[in-house]
């Protein structure tokens, strides 16, 4: 008898007995690594929201003055649509296209520089 023919023949890894349960093991532990990340990001999430939230929203210079030049637009929307009725029964298109002749007309569009 050769030493060839005392050692078994080699058994392929996943016909192992330990295997498969070492496979689902592994992937069981990832899985819960994956939630413990997911519940942590998703705290955060969820702190970092409520802290906004308490805040209030947040009013930078740029959106005090957009927020000042619509409600000033507004306004002289209505003063526009006060100086005569009939410009409220137009087409919005149309009231719309009135109303930067209507500005044109009072000066009250911006010119740039070069113009």
């Amino acid at each position: 008898m050769t030493i060839y023919e005392a050692v078994p023949p080699e058994i392929p890894i996943y016909e192992e007995i330990w295997f498969v349960p070492v496979l689902l093991g592994t992937i069981l532990f990832f899985q819960l690594l994956m939630l413990v990340a997911l519940l942590r990001l998703s705290g955060k999430v969820s702190r970092l929201s409520r802290r906004q939230q308490a805040a209030g929203p947040a009013a930078g210079p740029e959106l005090v003055q957009k927020k000042e030049e619509n409600a000033d637009q507004k306004k002289w929307f209505a003063v526009f649509l006060e100086e005569n009725p009939t410009r409220r029964g137009l087409p919005k298109k149309e009231q719309f296209a009135e109303f930067r002749k209507w500005r044109e007309a009072k000066g009250l569009n911006w010119k740039a520089q070069d113009e």
